[in-house]
């Protein structure tokens, strides 16, 4: 009876563990290590999405639109947390729409909207599309990180774009 009753609860336990992942959003104390607080670990496979920039270039203060893409339609953006980063520090600002039904900013430390991160997704998409605005007087190479989440077992930490350079 005993031994039944441990592989209940274990069951229990292993088929909850996906569910305590962030439906609504990052937390914000994602900011600094990116890792998702899904209590498993990240994936260490090559990530199967790509993080595209409009452009290579921008002068301080200007904006890039940025697309977080599946390279399938199979694979899927449940989760998402992105900065713009110069080292590991978060740089300028996430502008999204208010109508934008996927995604929202978050506020690291004391930045902001310095992060993007998501909604509570019901569909999820092959692809999100959102800017970032340099901060003025910002004249470094930036890297666009993401974690991104096919669902919340499996996610990506700390991927990256091609830089950005800011002058």
């Amino acid at each position: 009876m005993a031994y039944r009753y441990a592989c209940v609860l274990l069951t229990v336990a292993l088929c909850a563990a996906p569910a305590f992942s962030f439906s609504a959003g990052a937390p914000d104390g994602a900011c600094g290590d990116m890792i998702p607080q899904h209590h498993t670990d990240p994936q260490k496979s090559a990530a199967p999405y790509k993080i595209l920039l409009g452009k290579k270039q921008i002068k301080s203060g200007e904006g890039v639109t940025i697309t977080v893409q599946g390279n399938t339609a199979k694979d899927t953006i449940k989760g998402l947390l992105c900065q713009a980063r110069v080292g590991e520090t978060a740089v300028g600002s996430f502008d999204v729409p208010p109508n934008n039904n996927f995604i929202q900013t978050l506020d690291c430390g004391n930045s902001k909207m310095s992060a993007i991160t998501h909604k509570k997704i019901t569909n999820a998409p092959n692809s999100i599309s959102f800017n970032w605005v340099a901060p003025r007087g910002l004249s470094e190479n930036v890297k666009i990180t993401c974690t991104i989440a096919l669902n919340g077992g499996v996610f990506w930490v700390k991927e990256q774009a091609t830089d950005l350079k800011v002058n």
